[in-house]
C-alpha cells in the first residue's frame, strides 16, 4: 500500500547522516528518487526507513524533524564546561531514554513508600577531598583498605564488588555494550565511558562494557561520586585524561582518593621501590590512575607521567573485559537490566503493582527470557 509523507523529513535526515550516505543508499536504492518525488513508498517501506534511522514511524507526518536534545551535560578531556555542540549517536540517545524510562517508574515506586537516599547530593564541591571519599566509604559500608582483601584475585572481582556495593545502598547500576540485546549496536568507548542520572529516590548509573576493566572501576567510582554531589552527566575521559570543569576534577579526585588512599599509596610506594606493577596488582586500577595520584603527590615528575600516559594502554592486562560466567545469556542480563533493579520490578509483578507487560518493556526482555532469569539467577540463594 502506497502513502503520502512529507519528504522534507527524509532529506533532513539524510543530512543528519551524511556520514553514512553510502551505506544508506546500498540499504535503499531508491531513497534518493523518494525524496525527490521521483519513486512511491509503501507503509512497509516506510516503516524499514524508520527502524534504519531509529525514529518513531509517525515522524514523517510532522512539518519539520524534531531536534535532537542531548538531556544531560557531556564532558571531554581536556575541556573545562560541558560540550555544547555534542552530538551523540543514536545508540548513545537510545540507551539514556531507555534508562530514563526505568528510572521514572523506580522513582514513583520509592516516592510511595518515602525510600530517598540520604546521601544523594549531600557532598558540596568546596568539601575536603579526603572527608568526601569517607563519606562515601562509610555510605557504601566499604573499608579504607578493601583493596588489599584476597577475595579481589581478578581486576573484574573489584568492579564487581563496587556494583554490588552501591546497588546495596540505593543506586541502580546498568552495564552494557549495545543498545539493549541487540549486539549489532555497539556502545563506543571513544564517545562515552558511562553516564549518571542523578535522583533523591533513583539514581542511575550505566557503564559502557566495552572499556578495559581498570577503566570500567574508575568510571563506576567516578559516577558514584556524581550521585553524591547530585549532578546528571555522561563523560568522555579520553584515555583516562580528565576534564578541566571543576564538578569533572572533584569527582575524579574522590573516586581517586576512594581507589588509591594516599597514605595506603605512600605506604606501597616505599615498599614497592618504584615497582609500578605491583601498585597496580595492589589497588586493581590503571597504571595511568596510580601516576596521576603519584604526579599529584609529588612522587614523580613529570616526564614519568608522560611517559605512562604514552605506554598505559599496552598493558593487556589492563583491557580484559568484564566476564560474565562464561557467556551465559542471563547472567549477561544480570548486568545489562541491573540486578537491583530487576528485583524491584519482580517484586512490584509478584505484588500486583506492575503488570507483567510493562515488566518485559522496562527490562527489554521477552517473556520467555524474563522467566529464564528468574528461574537461573533470581531464585538462586
Amino acid at each position: 500500500m502506497k502513502v503520502e509523507f512529507n519528504k522534507e523529513i527524509l532529506g533532513q535526515l539524510l543530512y543528519r547522516y551524511s556520514d553514512k550516505e553510502h551505506a544508506i543508499n546500498v540499504k535503499f536504492p531508491k531513497i534518493q528518487k523518494w525524496k525527490q518525488g521521483e519513486s512511491s513508498v509503501t507503509i512497509n517501506q516506510l516503516s524499514k526507513l524508520a527502524n534504519y534511522f531509529h525514529i518513531p514511524f509517525g515522524y514523517f507526518f510532522l512539518d519539520k524533524l524534531p531536534l535532537i536534545k542531548y538531556p544531560v551535560p557531556h564532558y571531554r578531556s581536556g575541556t573545562s564546561s560541558p560540550n555544547t555542540d555534542f552530538k551523540p549517536s543514536d545508540e548513545l540517545l537510545e540507551t539514556i531514554k531507555i534508562i530514563e524510562a526505568r528510572q521514572n517508574w523506580a522513582r514513583d515506586l520509592r516516592k510511595e513508600f518515602n525510600e530517598k537516599l540520604d546521601f544523594a547530593g549531600s557532598i558540596a564541591l568546596d568539601t575536603d577531598i579526603k572527608e568526601a571519599a569517607a563519606k562515601v566509604r562509610k555510605a557504601l559500608k566499604i573499608p579504607i583498605d578493601w583493596s588489599k582483601n584476597e577475595i579481589f584475585k581478578k581486576w573484574g572481582d573489584r568492579f564487581g564488588f563496587l556494583v554490588s556495593k552501591a546497588e546495596e545502598a540505593g543506586i541502580f547500576v546498568a552495564i552494557n555494550g549495545v543498545v539493549n540485546n541487540d549486539n549489532r549496536r555497539k556502545l563506543k568507548v571513544d564517545e562515552f565511558r558511562g553516564f549518571v542520572l542523578h535522583d533523591n529516590y533513583a539514581p542511575f548509573i550505566f557503564i559502557n562494557n566495552n572499556d578495559f576493566v581498570s577503566g570500567k572501576v574508575f568510571t563506576i567510582m567516578h559516577e558514584i561520586v556524581h550521585v553524591f554531589v547530585g549532578k546528571s552527566a555522561s563523560f568522555e575521559n579520553k584515555e583516562l585524561l580528565p576534564s578541566n570543569a571543576a564538578l569533572e576534577k572533584f569527582c575524579d579526585k574522590v573516586a581517586a582518593e576512594f581507589l588509591v588512599p594516599e597514605n595506603l599509596l605512600l605506604e606501597e610506594w616505599d615498599k614497592s621501590g618504584s615497582n609500578y606493577e605491583k601498585l597496580t596488582s595492589v589497588f586493581k586500577v590503571s597504571r595511568m590512575v596510580i601516576a596521576r595520584r603519584l604526579y599529584d603527590l609529588e612522587k614523580i615528575a613529570k616526564p614519568d607521567f608522560d611517559g605512562a600516559y604514552k605506554n598505559f594502554k599496552s598493558f593487556s592486562y589492563e583491557k580484559k573485559d568484564l566476564k560474565t560466567n562464561g557467556g551465559n545469556f542471563y547472567y549477561t542480563t544480570a548486568y545489562r537490566v541491573g540486578r537491583s533493579f530487576f528485583n524491584l520490578i519482580y517484586s512490584s509483578v509478584k505484588q500486583d503493582k506492575i503488570l507483567y507487560r510493562d515488566a518485559f518493556r522496562l527490562t527489554s526482555l521477552k517473556p520467555k527470557t524474563f522467566d529464564g532469569y528468574v528461574n537461573k539467577i533470581l531464585s538462586k540463594p
